[in-house]
């Protein structure tokens, strides 16, 4: 590997920082530094190179041709350096620790199935979990803080691999007075209706606001929800409904006698769950065939 005879491991690490933001202050704040010194290292790694890896002006950053080059190297360079402790301190006194993220919801039958996942893996690896919304885990996993991510947000970066684990359907959340005695709605149940938009990192689907302002619901961007309690009072003896997946912990603490979870019967709205984590780590590989089982 002769690039490892010019170029120092952190060089590279920093290339892929500026690569993947394309803004060379977004990337300093994700390495923790400043914007002068990562520009005098990217420097110093061209002069290394002898040629420009990056286009820049006050307008954007791109990269050369000869920055496309780099970039699939540099990435299987980096990812092969860091699964050396996992390479060969794997014995029984030192197992490779996966930190594995999950969203802040989660159904429960999987939520479950995940456990029972990791306990059969327990005497393999340890896993350090973190509670993250879904829209940070591209990021983490990215900048190498993360090694698996359970997601409600797939990803189309080259960088890393997606698989659907499951959809789940949604279903509106109203006050019971609204429809009582119905076990299901339809569309025309939600013309001039208010829906009620949760916190960024539950309303996932971008598009759904104008899908449901399609049918005639009136979609109030000034009302959000942070949290249960939020969303409850948003509800209390009003027109209005919210989508969440029907099997969540969070509506089936819902109180029963004031709130009904009621499916849509002519529109077909789901969430997604995905298991998402980087294409060039291979020695995930048995971890991830085991997490994927409880699809």
């Amino acid at each position: 590997m002769p690039i490892l005879c010019l170029v120092e491991m952190h060089h590279l690490r920093y290339f892929l920082a500026v690569a993947r933001e394309l803004n060379f202050t977004r990337a300093a704040r994700s390495l923790n530094m400043s914007v002068p010194p990562l520009s005098q290292r990217i420097r110093a790694l061209e002069r290394e190179l002898g040629t420009p890896l990056f286009d820049r002006s006050t307008h954007h950053t791109r990269l050369t041709r000869a920055g496309e080059t780099l970039l699939p190297l540099a990435t299987s360079v980096v990812a092969d350096f860091d699964a050396i402790p996992h390479l060969v301190g794997n014995d029984q006194e030192r197992r490779p620790d996966v930190r594995l993220a999950v969203p802040d919801v989660l159904n429960p039958r999987h939520r479950r199935e995940l456990g029972e996942s990791m306990r059969r893996l327990e005497n393999d690896v340890t896993f350090t979990l973190r509670q993250m919304p879904s829209l940070e885990m591209e990021a983490a996993l990215l900048s190498g803080s993360l090694d698996i991510a359970i997601a409600h947000v797939g990803t189309t970066d080259a960088r890393l691999s997606v698989r659907v684990l499951y959809n789940e359907p949604l279903g509106a959340v109203v006050d019971i007075t609204r429809f009582p005695g119905r076990s299901s709605l339809s569309s025309a149940d939600l013309r001039g209706m208010r829906y009620i938009q949760g916190p960024r990192h539950w309303d996932l689907e971008g598009r759904r606001g104008d899908r449901l302002a399609a049918v005639g619901a009136v979609v109030d961007s000034d009302a959000q929800f942070s949290d249960t309690n939020g969303l409850l009072i948003f509800l209390a003896g009003t027109p209005a409904f919210t989508l969440a997946p029907t099997e969540s912990e969070a509506v089936s603490a819902i109180d029963s006698e004031q709130f009904a979870i009621l499916p849509i019967d002519d529109i077909t709205e789901t969430l997604t769950t995905y298991l998402v984590r980087r294409t060039a780590d291979h020695w995930l590989d048995p971890v991830v065939a085991a997490l994927a089982t409880i699809a």
